[in-house]
């Protein structure tokens, strides 16, 4: 999985712009995964949500892993140090969401945020349903295909944020 805020080289991802409002920006990030062992050092500038849909990676911070499948949400802490590594061949895809900050705070139960000024959250990662799943596939799918009007995207990206970080998590 490639930094969403990092420049992707050419060789190893491809970055779709699908969405951008004022209040969340949606990313189809597909990487080659040739890297097996550990990468080098990444950070991201702001904080990101990031939806694998397809393949398997890992990503390593500190000695924390989390595996990250198409069950999970991975939570991306801005100016947080991380490695990822890719188990099996064939790469990976992932929906990256980034929220304005304001709705992101909004969304996310006090318990998932570490105390402080800086919003940054307490874990890496999140199981999710399979109804937020199917979220994922439909907003990719609208945002791709043309389907869905801005306000359309924007409305089903908070919803899938919602239903990631809420109690409807599993």
């Amino acid at each position: 999985m490639a930094s969403p805020a990092r420049p992707p080289s050419a060789s190893q991802f491809d970055v779709v712009r699908l969405l951008d409002t004022a209040t969340v920006s949606v990313r189809d990030v597909c990487c080659r995964g040739e890297c097996r062992h550990r990468s080098d050092e990444e950070c991201i500038g702001a904080t990101h949500l990031v939806f694998p849909y397809r393949g398997t990676y890992v990503r390593h911070v500190g000695e924390d892993a989390a595996v990250a499948d198409a069950s999970q949400v991975l939570l991306f802490n801005a100016g947080e140090a991380y490695r990822v590594s890719h188990p099996h061949a064939g790469g990976d895809a992932s929906l990256v969401l980034q929220l304005d900050e304001s709705m992101l705070r909004e969304l996310a139960p006090r318990a998932l945020l570490h105390a402080g000024d800086a919003l940054r959250f307490n874990r890496q990662r999140l199981r999710i349903d399979p109804r937020t799943q199917v979220l994922v596939a439909m907003l990719r799918h609208a945002l791709r295909e043309g389907t869905a009007e801005p306000l359309e995207g924007e409305s089903l990206a908070l919803v899938l944020a919602s239903r990631a970080l809420g109690p409807r998590t599993a």
